[in-house]
């Protein structure tokens, strides 16, 4: 099987009802699906440049980046899936973390979408970043130092 077909299930998998979440990334002209944040993943949306900045410092501290990373263009940011937990550090306006009650567009792993695309897609195991990696390295780059 293709891997986007794995990544898809696996993404599909956080919604009620995976079916209906997998028949609106087929079937709908934009290939947007919203799904919930919490279940499977919690969320960390940075702004583009902080992002590319942060995933080169988790690679520089010996942390594969190996989870999937979103990159929404409109809005000029990156998002980090992470296991679920509270954030490690008090974000303020630097990044916006989404968890339980909050929901995140996104796309079919499989098709282009305007706006919408995958930097690093899902492997379709649920491997997902650690904020145990991702915050130690995301402090400094927030207070400039």
């Amino acid at each position: 099987m293709n891997p986007s077909f794995w990544s898809a299930r696996w993404l599909a998998s956080a919604c009620d009802n995976p079916t209906a979440c997998l028949r609106e990334w087929r079937l709908s002209e934009r290939g947007v699906a919203l799904l919930p944040a919490g279940r499977l993943w919690d969320a960390l949306a940075v702004p583009e440049m902080l992002g590319h900045s942060l995933l080169n410092a988790v690679a520089r501290n010996g942390q594969p980046a190996t989870g999937p990373v979103l990159r929404n263009s409109r809005r000029q940011e990156l998002v980090l899936l992470m296991t679920p937990g509270k954030p490690a550090m008090n974000l303020e306006r630097a990044a916006r973390h989404l968890t339980t009650g909050t929901w995140l567009a996104v796309p079919d792993p499989s098709r282009k979408v305007t706006g919408l695309s995958w930097l690093v897609p899902p492997d379709g195991h649920g491997t997902l970043f650690s904020p145990r990696d991702v915050y130690p390295v995301l402090t400094p780059l927030v207070s400039g130092n």
